[in-house]
């Protein structure tokens, strides 16, 4: 009886008797991105598993399963930071090509770096055997070409963008523009589109895919061949690909037709708080703020230094007629003799930690998706000014479901600002609807951290998860789309109809010949 209990433990174990040796990938140039593909490599070091890393920052605490090979010198986000004045000007073609040249000169930086020259010379010197290749995707796909240097194992793409349509067609799952808009699917949250909707996501679709498959995946093919020499292109190499995570949550994103390859685990860096530094704390708690205080921050990719100094000033005055103190992520120091008295700024805040505090009443966000998701988990209600991308989606469907009201930073006044703010302070319907979102949030079996873990393990175990494979990988893009079965449809309803036009062309030509034969008798 102790043996079959044994056993049978030892079949439910998550990874099997050895730790999982795991290939780690994380160089899309966005610290905010960093933040969420860590909190995955964090929790399989917590399950005892061992990581070779590739990442654009130095890990927070060291660990002894863990090899980091880190970037070195600033990103390219930190170097070449967001035109605020110029990001809401752009077409669709200057978006398309804005967004593809920042991908090839990220990635450029990287296979220029130090990093990763350690890296190849690691994997070909060591040859360390890995049981799963884990590769932050869409932006940084040139980099799967380590996959061939390690011998084609199997591999986990995951990607903080919401969900892009690129993590679609990868796995093999419907994409209906009338659905889901292209831009950030998800961030919309599962509503209806309207006809002008559905026909911009269309263009959308459309302009982007021509792009891709025209322009950009070519040019990845060429940095895969400069940079892995002997690897297969980009579309052989993408057949490795078992499953992929994505930053989604039904509660916050909707429903949406995925396969089950495709693993939404939204919001894995949300999570219960630190301790906050003794200096914040006493600045945010009830004692120092009994009105309670508004925390400001636009992420890592939006400096809100980079704000005019007409926007910026109105906010500040707005942020001085309010009875709350102010928390501000700010990262220069040419405002600092202009603060109002309840107003403080800082460089670095820790805004999970922040967003848990109790006295805490507005988000003040960009509406990017990982400051959603983390306002969202804790319950906060938002004040938006949404710049670019999956900001405007998040802005949107928060105003739809009554948890933020949005400013537009072009257009913002110290009145609208003031306004919008003190609305999302007073009104208690934003807490009560945030709250509603925040319960479906958090009501999973398992944290998402732990569920993308798990998929990871389970892809090792089951050596690429090929019973979740779409069909739909196996079958030319015309079939899926049934084009061939329309085709043949039209082949036979044309030819029925020409066979029964000379069938009744034969039928008019025999009665005719009848009847003039027999005016011929009379």
């Amino acid at each position: 009886m102790l043996l079959v209990a044994l056993a049978t433990l030892a079949a439910l174990a998550p990874c099997g008797a050895s730790p999982l040796n795991v290939l780690f990938v994380s160089t899309v140039s966005s610290p905010s991105h960093y933040i969420w593909v860590s909190s995955l490599a964090g929790e399989l070091l917590r399950r005892g598993h061992h990581v070779t890393e590739l990442v654009i920052k130095p890990p927070a605490t060291p660990h002894p399963n863990r090899t980091s090979f880190v970037i070195d010198g600033k990103i390219y986000a930190e170097t070449t930071p967001v035109d605020l004045e110029t990001v809401y000007e752009c077409n669709l073609f200057e978006e398309i090509q804005m967004l593809y040249e920042f991908s090839r000169d990220s990635t450029n930086i990287v296979f220029e770096s130090k990093a990763f020259a350690d890296l190849l010379k690691h994997l070909k010197q060591k040859k360390p055997d890995f049981d799963v290749f884990v590769l932050d995707f869409p932006m940084q796909e040139a980099f799967i070409g380590l996959n061939y240097v390690i011998g084609r194992k199997p591999m986990v793409a995951m990607t903080a963008y919401n969900l892009p349509v690129e993590v679609l067609t990868l796995m093999g799952s419907p994409y209906f523009p009338s659905l889901l808009p292209y831009s950030g699917v998800g961030a919309h949250g599962g509503d209806p589109l309207t006809f002008t909707e559905r026909l911009y996501s269309v263009c959308r679709w459309i302009g982007f895919t021509t792009y891709i498959n025209w322009v950009y995946r070519p040019d990845v093919d060429k940095m895969i061949a400069e940079n892995f020499p002997g690897a297969p292109p980009l579309a052989e190499l993408e057949k490795d690909v078992a499953i992929s995570l994505v930053n989604t949550n039904p509660a916050l994103h909707g429903a949406m037709p995925l396969v089950p390859s495709i693993v939404e685990v939204g919001g894995m860096q949300a999570r219960p708080p630190k301790p906050l530094p003794a200096d914040i704390l006493e600045w945010i708690n009830e004692k120092a703020a009994p009105h309670g205080f508004v925390f400001m921050s636009f992420g890592t990719n939006v400096r809100a230094a980079s704000l005019n100094k007409g926007s910026r000033d109105a906010i500040l005055r707005a942020f001085a007629r309010i009875k709350q103190r102010v928390l501000w992520k700010y990262e220069d120091d040419d405002i600092l003799d202009k603060l109002p008295p309840n107003v403080r700024v800082s460089k670095w805040l820790p805004q999970n930690d922040i967003l848990a505090h109790p006295n805490i009443r507005c988000f003040v966000s960009h509406n990017g998706g990982l400051s959603t998701q983390e306002a969202s988990y804790h319950g906060v209600p938002i004040l938006g000014m949404p710049f670019f991308a999956d900001q405007l989606g998040y802005a949107k469907k928060g105003e739809r479901i009554g948890i933020s009201r949005t400013v537009i930073y072009r257009t913002a006044t110290e009145e609208a600002f003031y306004e919008a703010l003190t609305d999302v302070i007073n009104n208690p319907k934003y807490r009560a609807n945030m709250k509603v979102v925040q319960n479906a949030v958090r009501d999973q079996k398992e944290t998402p951290v732990e569920r993308a873990a798990w998929y990871v393990e389970m892809v090792a175990r089951t050596g690429g998860a090929p019973h979740l494979r779409s069909p739909a990988l196996r079958l030319r893009w015309y079939e899926v789309w049934m084009l061939d079965i329309l085709a043949a449809a039209a082949l036979a309803v044309g030819l029925a109809l020409w066979l029964v036009r000379r069938l009744l062309g034969a039928l008019c030509s025999s009665g005719g010949a009848r009847r003039r034969t027999k005016a011929k008798a009379h």
